[in-house]
């Protein structure tokens, strides 16, 4: 009966929409709860564990703060691609479309590699931040609070959480390019 399958077509269209609007919500809490948690950082906890009153707790709250946001960033970051993958196959982007050149000629392509390449670069930097800088910074300052080697480990940590934070804009801005176009 053709009511019946025009019925189900609709009721199908309306599921995948639904699935969209989730998964492009999932994708925006990602991004806040990403975005936001390193500015929080950067602008809150940081300037005050660095203050002469908490001089002596700063690396252990650094540490344990630093560890808590790790384990939920990575789960963000994980969000953010599984429900970038969905959101661009539910906007028709497929495989087939990746591999035509004409597509990365477009105003869609263009953002969406910029967003794919600052999206790397988020990633790298912050397993660089994560699993090596920070934890080298962790252990010198816990052997020599004062020493020139810890100093120097944590600067590279804070110019690397600095990068990660300038990249993560930099998707953001992509993301926007992505859905508004090129400004």
């Amino acid at each position: 009966d053709p009511g019946i399958l025009s019925l189900d077509l609709r009721l199908e269209a309306s599921r995948m929409r639904t699935l969209y609007f989730i998964t492009v919500g999932l994708h925006l809490l990602a991004a806040i709860f990403w975005i936001g948690g390193l500015l929080f950082l950067a602008l809150t906890v940081v300037p005050v564990v660095r203050r002469p009153a908490f001089r002596a707790l700063s690396p252990a709250l650094l540490e344990a703060i630093g560890l808590r946001f790790r384990s939920l960033g990575w789960i963000a970051m994980g969000v953010l691609v599984l429900t970038g993958l969905i959101n661009l196959l539910a906007r028709g982007v497929t495989p087939a479309l990746l591999m035509d050149p004409a597509f990365w000629g477009g105003s869609f392509g263009r953002a969406l590699a910029g967003k794919l390449l600052t999206v790397a670069l988020v990633i790298g930097l912050n397993a660089l931040h994560d699993f090596w800088a920070g934890p080298r910074a962790t252990r010198a300052l816990a052997v020599d609070p004062e020493g020139a080697e810890g100093a120097r480990w944590r600067r590279l940590a804070s110019w690397l959480a600095r990068l990660t934070l300038l990249a993560s804009l930099g998707a953001l801005t992509f993301a926007v390019f992505m859905v508004r176009g090129w400004p």
